[in-house]
């Protein structure tokens, strides 16, 4: 991400803010070896906590001091200073320095001191490996690891009973449908919930049992947000997104299986819409080694995880 560069820069000043000492700084630092390095002092620390009140948690962070004294030893030869506000305050104030650069993390507390401080300046932001960015943690993410297949008969048959569910769904936030499958092979005997009818004659040795089937609800009853009213009228779509009253259907799937003592261990699921990072994790650590989705992006972690655990992913086209 880069703002107001210029072909006439000469010289990058590296503006950072460092409570811990990690891997993600020391390749930013890496990769501008000339630019010179200030770290935020206490009286911009002292505004980032009043702005950003989901950052006090971190209870464990050096004092600027100690930062500065931590980052000169592993980067002797290296200029580095502290920064305050009131030199904030005069770079705002002086005409745009096209023959300087200012780099800053790609973090919520650079993309509020940029347009407070410098947005005459020429900036250009870099990416850390922490999220320390609400929109970086909230952010749709392509999903790298899928394999995108045409739909078939087989996954049309199974995506419909998805999408019959998921019309059966009261959450008026999203409706999302799933459902479990067994494949057998054609020696296997089926024995659940029922038998997937009406596969082509190619398909038969792969035919399969359904397990489960679920769509996301309220709880105790459907109509809890409307008896009760809805805590999700109170955030926006992405925000503590552990305040609600529903099951997601993933995770009503997963624990019915549980309830009645099913095992899913090498079994596939088909959902609407690709897991939240919640069910992701659920998916991930129930023994379900393939899942199939239609529609939505990973959040957060959802796709790493499911790779790590060796989840197979695959998109449905329409």
């Amino acid at each position: 991400m880069i703002q107001n560069q210029d072909q006439n820069v000469v010289s990058s000043k590296l503006i950072i803010y460092l409570p811990v000492i990690h891997s993600g700084y020391i390749k930013l630092l890496e990769k501008y070896p000339e630019s010179e390095v200030f770290i935020l002092d206490e009286s911009l620390i002292s505004l980032i906590d009043e702005e950003f009140d989901y950052l006090r948690k971190e209870i464990r962070s050096l004092s600027p001091i100690e930062a500065k004294v931590a980052l000169g030893a592993l980067f002797p030869n290296r200029k580095i200073n502290l920064i305050s506000v009131e030199k904030f305050l005069e770079i705002s104030s002086q005409q745009t320095q096209r023959e300087i650069k200012y780099i800053l993390p790609n973090e919520d507390i650079f993309i509020w001191l940029q347009k407070k401080y410098l947005a005459d300046q020429p900036v250009e932001f870099e990416s850390t490996f922490l999220r320390w960015n609400r929109n970086n943690s909230a952010q749709k993410q392509q999903i790298e690891s899928s394999v995108e297949i045409s739909e078939d008969e087989f996954s049309k048959k199974i995506m419909s009973i998805a999408d019959t569910q998921k019309e059966l769904s009261s959450d008026w936030w999203r409706q999302v449908g799933a459902v479990v499958i067994r494949k057998n092979t054609a020696s296997e005997e089926t024995s659940t919930v029922g038998e997937i009818k009406n596969i082509t004659a190619e398909e038969t040795s792969t035919v399969g049992e359904i397990i489960a089937i679920a769509h996301n609800t309220q709880l105790p009853t459907p109509y809890s947000p409307y008896i009760d009213s809805d805590p999700r009228n109170s955030f926006h779509k992405g925000e503590n997104i552990d305040l609600s009253t529903a099951i997601h259907a993933e995770a009503a799937l997963i624990s019915k299986a549980a309830k009645d003592g099913i095992s899913l261990l090498g079994t596939e699921i088909y959902v609407t819409t690709f897991p939240c990072p919640a069910c992701a994790k659920l998916v991930a650590c129930s023994g379900i080694s393939k899942l199939y989705f239609t529609d939505g992006y990973a959040m957060l972690d959802g796709d790493k995880i499911l790779r790590e655990f060796g989840v197979e992913i695959v998109r449905i086209k329409n």
